[in-house]
């Protein structure tokens, strides 16, 4: 499993655009989705991964727009997670064998600032189950991949997307449904204060678990909570960046960045 991008939803691109200057993390425009009702920015990492900035474009209605509309509108954070694959068709395929609905595969554009239109092809998974945004979507570009995401001038000393962190209701019921989709193995209890309520990881996984909040739940359902950009240099991170204080994640250290917008939400683990 290959994290492509995670989406981060909000109702304003401007907000999220000031939140990433005061804690120092660069992004570029990335333009409006073929619909034209949402606008993203994204900060490119090393590894090819990136964080996605999505929001109405103005003059919509959030709960109009094409992607992540409850998500948009409640303000979520983290909305949503794609992994990257070489072949959608036989990706959805094996969503349809473990027993899935799905809605794809789908073409999927944006237009860049610059004029170029990007192109990908993706699938959305347990379309018909209220955690269906439990689930990445996987996706394969139709034009260059460099076209789509590169690396954001000035992100070191970071690596890519560690871990995304999945508000669920049950951990357990969830860790199941997973194993039924990716064959993961059994999560293991990481020690950490960084959220609230325990959090499991996934050996050998991208992905962690924690018990989502009745209130986070009712709002938009199960879903990525938080995501954590991997680093080999925390100091060197807390230097380039504005982040909280570290705290323990297992036997690694992690730290959000250090605004209400993104604190619990975006972070850094060692």
């Amino acid at each position: 499993m290959h994290v492509d991008h995670v989406a981060f939803g909000w109702d304003d691109l401007d907000t999220v655009r000031a939140a990433l200057d005061a804690v120092g993390l660069p992004f570029d425009e990335g333009g409006t989705h073929a619909d034209g009702t949402t606008h993203m920015a994204l900060t490119g990492l090393p590894d090819g991964s990136y964080l996605e900035y999505i929001a109405p474009t103005p003059g919509t209605n959030p709960e109009a727009a094409g992607f992540w509309p409850a998500a948009l509108a409640a303000r979520a954070g983290p909305a949503a997670w794609c992994v990257r694959v070489d072949d959608v068709v036989a990706e959805t395929k094996r969503a349809i064998d473990a027993g899935f609905a799905v809605e794809g595969p789908l073409h999927g554009g944006r237009d860049r600032p610059d004029g170029r239109r990007v192109e990908w092809d993706q699938t959305f998974e347990r379309v018909d189950a209220p955690d269906r945004w439990l689930f990445p979507f996987p996706l394969v570009d139709r034009t260059p991949r460099s076209w789509r995401v590169s690396e954001t001038d000035g992100v070191t000393p970071l690596s890519g997307v560690d871990t995304v962190v999945l508000g669920v209701a049950d951990v357990d019921d969830a860790a199941a449904l997973l194993d039924r989709r990716y064959r993961i193995p059994a999560p293991v209890l990481a020690e950490t204060d960084a959220v609230a309520g325990d959090v499991t990881d996934v050996p050998g996984a991208p992905i962690a678990l924690t018990a989502a909040g009745d209130a986070r739940l009712a709002r938009v359902g199960e879903r990525p909570a938080a995501v954590l950009l991997g680093t080999d240099d925390l100091a060197a991170a807390r230097t380039a960046y504005e982040l909280t204080d570290p705290v323990a994640w297992g036997a690694r250290r992690a730290a959000w960045f250090d605004r209400d917008l993104f604190r619990g939400r975006v972070g850094v683990i060692e």
